[in-house]
């Protein structure tokens, strides 16, 4: 079932936490406590039902809220994919959604969550330098090679991670928010909660896969929109390339070239005509399949789209460009 142009549902608000502070308001309490708290503003029921049960006026935990495009209960369906979604995320809108509720993992993008956090506590201007080595335990994993000693500004950390996808940078990235892999992991999944991603569970922040490392079409979505509201992300995101540069532990200034792996945004793949794609993250494992997010816009208004579980990168590419020209059909 594909659901066409369907209106927010009227009078419900999904309600995020979204203050910097608000962690620290629940201090002391896990995810799962917060779950009960966060997880009454909307679920998914153990028979897969979705339900919605803000009340008119909400008590939320911090003094804002803000509203997100809401998806009443849909039969999971087979498809090619694992999940695809197109959102207008002006009015709120549901171009079409396919299995939204339904378990993925996120791969790489994984990463979005890393970046927001990064943007909530951190500075693009720190300078920040390895201390330990980075073992990603997996000689495949994309990685730019981090050694100890080396420093770099956290801007040029985000390119890294955003760019090049490079999972190492990822890491980096959280030990410098938090200071430890397991500290950075409970604040992105803290974080999922206040988001109203109660169906998301970080287990690292690269999005290297482990069968306890999941999350939905819609939780990536609601932490996709949140993202996208900070300029730094679009600008870091939407660059096709970027010379990195850093300076190792001898001193030595260091120059290298990366570029984006986002086939939209270095050109590689055409866009439906009218409509621009400025930002988005890319992830692939081989339980993933290959898994994209990406922010859109035509004329007057900004979407969100997201297929995960392609089977090819072509075949990624080709679903991805016919969810966006469901813009053009608005």
């Amino acid at each position: 079932m594909k659901l066409h142009h369907i209106k927010c549902i009227t009078g419900i608000i999904l309600t995020a936490i979204l203050l910097t502070g608000c962690v620290q308001e629940t201090a002391g309490h896990s995810s799962e406590a917060q779950a009960e708290e966060i997880a009454t503003y909307f679920k998914i029921d153990n028979s897969r039902e979705y339900t919605a049960t803000i009340p008119v006026s909400p008590n939320v935990l911090c003094n804002y809220t803000s509203s997100y495009a809401t998806i009443p209960y849909m039969e999971p369906v087979n498809s090619n994919v694992a999940v695809k979604l197109c959102i207008d995320c002006t009015d709120n809108v549901i171009l079409d959604a396919e299995n939204p509720f339904e378990r993925v993992y996120p791969a790489s993008i994984t990463k979005i969550m890393t970046a927001l956090l990064v943007l909530e506590n951190g500075n693009l201007n720190d300078s920040y330098t390895i201390t330990e080595p980075i073992d990603l335990g997996d000689p495949m994993a994309v990685s730019l090679g981090l050694s100890v000693g080396d420093t770099f500004t956290v801007e040029e950390l985000m390119y890294g991670m955003l760019l090049e996808s490079a999972n190492d940078y990822a890491i980096a990235l959280g030990r410098y928010v938090s200071g430890s892999d397991d500290a950075f992991v409970k604040m992105m999944n803290d974080r999922a909660w206040q988001l109203g991603a109660t169906h998301t569970h970080f287990m690292n922040s690269n999005g290297l896969h482990d069968d306890e490392h999941y999350s939905t079409g819609y939780d990536l979505y609601l932490i996709f929109n949140e993202l996208i509201k900070h300029e730094e992300f679009r600008e870091i995101a939407g660059q096709p390339s970027h010379v990195l540069k850093y300076t190792d532990a001898d001193g030595n200034v260091i120059e290298k070239t990366i570029g984006t792996s986002n086939m939209f945004i270095n050109g590689e793949q055409q866009e439906p005509e009218g409509i621009e794609v400025f930002c988005g993250k890319t992830g692939t494992t081989s339980e993933a399949g290959f898994c994209l997010i990406v922010a859109a816009k035509d004329n007057n208004k900004e979407y969100i789209t997201l297929v995960c579980g392609a089977s090819s990168r072509p075949n990624l590419y080709s679903i991805m460009t016919k969810e966006l020209e469901l813009i053009n059909e608005e």
